[in-house]
């Protein structure tokens, strides 16, 4: 699936106008939904178990903002639990239902470590 994926978004970049294109877009938003194969899930204190435990997975939906050059921030939702994730270059912080909220300084931060 992931080649699948990287096929998918170089369709997209060659359908705008190439990465020259890319590069001069200052922001972006978007949203989808995802499928996670999961069988329980930890939310602090509480584990919940998955609603779907056959290999249908679990469903949810995702929405990001991007403003160029590092201000970013996404919302996850699946099986009822929130993921928040944001960052402006400076600082990167998260919130979780598992973990209390987190912010550190640093550089920018791959938005998959944010998820961690």
């Amino acid at each position: 699936e992931s080649g699948m994926a990287k096929y998918i978004i170089e369709q997209y970049i060659a359908a705008v106008g190439g990465h020259v294109a890319l590069d001069r877009m200052k922001s972006m938003y978007a949203m989808g939904k995802v499928k996670m194969m999961t069988s329980e899930l930890h939310t602090g204190s509480k584990v919940v178990k998955a609603k779907n435990m056959n290999k249908r997975g679990e469903f949810g939906g995702f929405v990001l903002w991007q403003k160029c050059p590092d201000l970013w921030c996404i919302e996850l939702v699946v099986s009822g639990c929130k993921i928040s994730a944001g960052s402006d270059g400076k600082v990167a912080w998260r919130q979780t239902p598992w973990h209390p909220s987190h912010a550190s300084r640093g550089p920018p931060r791959p938005l998959r470590r944010s998820l961690q």
